[in-house]
């Protein structure tokens, strides 16, 4: 069994019904659970008064020193907070209050019993290879991938690609995709990538729909560096990680994108398994 936990920290998605109802029951909960309860400051302010809910408001490093960052929201959210949270040994352990709620530790029903178990230390923490993209000479860091997406809607864009210093190829498409595994079963999924376990070590090379026949997604060792260019005439290619725009390629602008040295920290239960995930969110075959 895994330590108590004693600090918990909150984050939400949009300030709605369900997230308001959350918060209520948890602040309630507090003495039961044992636990203190801290919210960062920006969130506070979505939420009014919420030291009266029995919440103590903190700044970002009063955040980095919880025991863990409980999230109520879905897929997007939890994912938010794992960036939020890159180099801190604070884990993430989401509330399903979206759709999918792959990432989610905890169903939307009964999520204060299952973490009155997790609480006291029926949980295990998943490290998440991240990835990194280099442009411009800025770094950035995403959980889930690093996406390559033409601006203009009607034109396709002209991509070529090197994988460790060896030309692969060029492709004409509307965008390509860098996945983790845990951005595996994201946008990669959507274009029939392959679903990776989320402790693989891999990552996924895939394009958004290629104009070609031939290709296939690839899954590549983390120690290899990607160069992608944009060799379109006139196009311009958005660079996106984690789905927020960090910048862009003219033609005959390059992107290196390599495995990161940091972890995504993601709580899950102790007894809870990938696989099992898998069927149940994205096969949806729960009861059956």
């Amino acid at each position: 069994m895994a330590d108590r936990l004693t600090t918990v920290a909150v984050l939400t998605g949009r300030r709605n019904d369900d997230a308001v109802r959350a918060l209520g029951e948890l602040g309630a909960a507090r003495e039961m659970l044992g636990v203190e309860l801290v919210m960062p400051a920006d969130e506070a302010v979505k939420h009014g008064d919420v030291e009266a809910l029995g919440f103590r408001c903190v700044d970002d490093e009063g955040l980095r020193a919880a025991d863990v960052c409980l999230v109520f929201g879905g897929d997007g959210t939890i994912l938010r907070a794992l960036g939020r949270l890159l180099g801190s040994t604070v884990p993430t352990l989401g509330v399903n209050y979206g759709n999918v709620g792959f990432l989610a530790g905890l169903p939307h029903d009964d999520w204060l019993d299952g973490l009155r178990a997790m609480v006291a230390g029926e949980h295990r923490v998943v490290e998440l290879l991240t990835v990194v993209a280099t442009l411009n000479g800025t770094r950035v860091a995403a959980v889930n991938d690093i996406v390559l997406s033409r601006v203009e809607p009607r034109h396709v864009l002209h991509l070529e690609y090197e994988v460790s210093g060896v030309t692969v190829g060029r492709m004409l498409c509307d965008g390509l995709i860098l996945s983790t595994p845990t951005g595996s079963t994201a946008y990669n999924l959507s274009c029939d990538g392959p679903i990776v376990e989320w402790d693989a070590g891999v990552l996924v090379l895939n394009f958004i729909a290629p104009h070609s026949l031939a290709f296939r997604p690839m899954v590549l060792r983390p120690d290899h560096e990607i160069s992608v260019g944009n060799v379109s005439p006139s196009e311009r290619c958005e660079v996106l990680a984690d789905g927020r725009e960090v910048g862009r390629l003219c033609c005959g602008e390059r992107v290196r994108i390599t495995a990161g040295e940091e972890r995504a920290r993601l709580m899950v239960r102790a007894e809870s398994s990938f696989y099992q995930n898998v069927e149940e969110k994205l096969f949806d075959r729960e009861g059956r």
